[in-house]
């Protein structure tokens, strides 16, 4: 910590011990004097078992709370889709944005929260509707395309 702390200095950033929180957990249970000694121990305080904090948009903590992260990962993701596919982007852009911007909101959330297959083709089938409102995708043209990988050069 000393050493970030150090590096943040130089690049005249705060270092935001303010932010940070910490829980110890083992084998599944909370362990309060578990932690490693450093000189900041008195500075980070202890995050509560039942609160929990925010990390790349998803609450964490003991325990997460499933299904209220996916109904708001599900409404962020479908509310930055929509955006792109109301702009005046290329067809090629609008997708390219959509890789970049939409669907990371879920990306993320893939290895903490608990998503069932039926919810993610639920979400996927939104998607295409979603397209086909917009003109993106012809209501009648073969799904499978959507998911392959486009592999040419630039300006090929």
């Amino acid at each position: 910590m000393k050493i970030v702390q150090t590096i943040s200095k130089d690049m005249i950033m705060n270092f935001g011990l303010e932010k940070c929180a910490r829980i110890c957990l083992k084998s599944g249970s909370v362990q309060s004097k578990l932690h490693v000694g450093s000189a900041f121990d008195n500075d980070i305080k202890e995050l509560d078992s039942r609160k929990a904090y925010k990390y790349l948009g998803i609450e964490e903590g003991f325990y997460i709370h499933h299904k209220n992260e996916k109904e708001e990962l599900k409404k962020e993701y479908l509310r930055r889709l929509r955006l792109v596919l109301g702009t005046e982007l290329s067809a090629r852009n609008k997708i390219l944005a959509i890789g970049s911007w939409a669907v990371p909101v879920l990306r993320y959330s893939f290895g903490i929260v608990n998503w069932h297959q039926e919810e993610l083709q639920n979400l996927d089938r939104k998607t295409r509707k979603l397209l086909t409102i917009h003109g993106q995708h012809h209501p009648k043209a073969d799904v499978d395309r959507l998911y392959v990988l486009e592999n040419r050069e630039e300006g090929a």
